[in-house]
Order: C-alpha cells, then structure tokens, then sequence
C-alpha cells in the first residue's frame, strides 16, 4: 500500500513515514498543499494523512480538493486543534465521499498509530480473488462467535450477540471488514444470512434446552429486511428447534432501516407480533427523524461504540451517550451500549442509566464452547471487579 503524509512538520512526517515503512507502507510526504493534485496523479496512494492545518490553505479546502480528485484512497486527519474541528472535519470528510477511516489529535499517540495501519494492512489483504466465496459459506467455513451482553443493574448476563467469522483455509480467521463488501458484491448476503440465523437459532435452542435463559441478537441487512417472508421463516426454524421467539433479537443498522420506511415496517412489525424483539443498531450514526424512529416498532436501541469509547475524554460524547439513553427510555425501549472498554465506561454508563453493556471489558466475541466457560467464570466474577 502507498501512504502519502501532507504535513508542514517535518518530525511529524518522519515519524509517521517510519512506523507507516515498519508495516509495509510506500511512503512520501508533502510539507506544501500546492503539489497535492500532480502527488496525487504520479503516486496514486492508497491511504493520506492529513494535517488540516497547513500553511496557505485550510483543512476544509484540502477536503474539497481530494474529493474531486480522488475517492479511492482512504484518510486519516491529524490536528492539534480543538477536538470538535477535528470530529466536524471527520464527518465533512464522509460528507464528499471520502473514506475517513480516523482522525487523530496532536500529539499522535503511537499506539494508536501502530494499531491503525496495522489494521489497514490487515485488511488490504482483501480476499483471493480466487477464492470460491459461495463454496466457503457451502462448506460451513463461516462460522458464529458470540459476544455476551450484560444487565448492568443486576450484572446478569441476558444474552449474546451472533457475529459472522471467516475460518480462512490459509489466513486463519477473519473478522467483516475482511469478507463482508465481497460477500454482497457477489451476491451472497442471502446465503450467509441464511447461515446466520440457522446457526444462531440452533445454537440458541441448545442453551435453552441445557437451562440457559439466553437471547440470542443477530444482524440483518437492508436486503435481508425487504424479504416479506423473513418472519415466517425464522418462526419456523424455531419451531423446529424447539426455541421460543422471544429469546430472539433481530438488530438493524439505523441506516439501513431508513431506506424503505414502508416495507421495513412491515417485516419488523410482523416480527413483534411473532414476539421476536427488534433493536435499532448503531444508533446516532445514521440519518433518521426521531418521527420516523417513534413509528418503527423497535424494542430496543444500541448506542454506536464511536460514542462510547470516546465520552470518557470527550464531553461532547459524553452529553451525546447520556441524551441518547434519555431518549430511548422515554420512548419505551431498553437501551444497550456496545464498545465498553475498560471500568471507568462501565460505572459512566451505570450512573447514566444504561440498561444493558456489550463490550470488551466484559467479554470479547468467541465460540460457542468458550463463551460456556466464559459464562461459569463471569457468575464466580466478585461484584466489586465492576
């Protein structure tokens, strides 16, 4: 991958030029916005780094100029301004296009740095284009982990997430990000969603049947909600299994759900008559009208990890998570927050009133075997560990 730094601080650019070099970036740097548009034509990047702070231009007009110019690369911005600039340029970036994949604040923090591009490189791997995707999800490759989610009040585990994982026959196992834009190009949502839900539901009836009160939250797709027969087909997988439809949690992206209004009420509110519950995933990151959000029959709503992770050290966030709670319980529904950390979110939460936390401070996503053990070890858990 080429990584193309603009930054008029040359010790920024030598740092960032030699960690980017120890992961396997191609790397030049620009100290001056003039030459950006003949850099971005010779070198092509594959990721820029921005400085919104340059000599004789602004961060905005440098967003406006690399999207006219190029929406493949992907952007990282660095600022040692206000953090409010730093997270509106951010969502400016999104705005014209571009794939803002992080925005760092002066001093760069190394860690992050280090765990960013190696997350880039992770993932540039992509998948072989040989690779026969239809046969992998055929062969049971694509497997479930399962991410336990917890009743802060009463620290009772009330169910788990369903996460789709790739065991790779020669890169081990991947994550989404690395298999899921591949998946829908080639037409294949359907069929892994089918997976999806046969594995969870079946998993799912097998801690019901060992004495294990356990919900079970799956992801769906835009597609997958515009399939008018989706409720009665997962009625009568659970039948088959012998699981009750209210141990089960569809979970849809606030985007997604917005995209047919009409006909994604239809199949949610089947679902609620069939006492299957529905939650509103990644809420604050899409674009809905609280009118349209009172109409939807949710049950429940997950607050984005975006805010969660960052409302320790950003109070904006913070006012953000706290008003997203309020609102949720004022609307009637339960109210969930993903990307729990580390303690100090557990007790903010807890003092906010969030009903329930998902996160890697309480349990990361694993196998079906290992969240067994998981599970004995969390109930011997002392509560003041919390």
């Amino acid at each position: 991958m080429r990584m193309l730094i603009i930054d008029d601080e040359e010790d920024i650019c030598e740092i960032i030029a030699e960690i980017g070099s120890r992961h396997g970036f191609e790397v030049t740097s620009l100290s001056n916005a003039e030459h950006v548009i003949a850099t971005l034509e010779s070198f092509k990047p594959d990721l820029i780094m921005l400085d919104l702070m340059m000599p004789g231009t602004d961060g905005v007009e440098l967003l406006r100029l690399l999207a006219e110019h190029t929406k493949d690369a992907k952007l990282c911005l660095i600022s040692g301004s206000d953090v409010r600039v730093l997270n509106s340029a951010r969502r400016l970036g999104s705005a014209h296009g571009l794939d803002v994949v992080s925005a760092l604040e002066k001093p760069l923090n190394m860690a992050v740095l280090n765990a960013l591009f190696d997350q880039l490189m992770q993932a540039s791997a992509g998948v072989d284009p040989q690779t026969d995707l239809a046969q992998a999800i055929a062969s049971g490759q694509f497997t479930l982990h399962y991410q336990p989610v917890i009743e802060m009040t009463t620290r009772n585990v009330k169910g788990v997430e369903a996460l789709a994982r790739w065991t790779h026959p020669h890169r081990g196992l991947l994550l989404p990000d690395h298999f899921l834009e591949h998946v829908i190009n080639d037409g294949l949502m359907q069929s892994l969603t089918d997976v999806v839900v046969q594995t969870g539901i079946t998993q799912a009836a097998q801690w019901h049947n060992s004495g294990l009160d356990l919900i079970l939250s799956m992801n769906v797709t835009a597609s997958t909600l515009l399939d008018l027969t989706l409720p009665d087909k997962i009625v009568d997988l659970c039948k088959q299994q012998g699981l009750p439809t209210s141990h089960l949690i569809l979970e849809v992206t606030e985007t997604e759900a917005m995209r047919d209004v009409t006909r994604t009420m239809d199949v949610l509110l089947r679902m609620r008559i069939r006492n299957i519950g529905v939650s509103i995933d990644d809420f604050g990151t899409g674009h809905s009208s609280l009118r349209e959000l009172q109409r939807m029959p949710f049950s429940e709503l997950k607050i984005d990890k975006s805010f969660v992770v960052d409302m320790i050290d950003n109070k904006d966030c913070a006012v953000i998570v706290n008003s997203i709670i309020d609102l949720g319980h004022n609307l009637g529904l339960k109210v969930i927050a993903e990307g729990v950390e580390d303690a100090r979110a557990w007790r903010m939460l807890l003092d906010k009133g969030c009903d329930y936390a998902q996160g890697f401070f309480m349990g990361k996503p694993m196998p079906a075997n290992e969240f067994d053990i998981w599970l004995k070890n969390w109930r011997a858990r002392p509560p003041s560990t919390l």
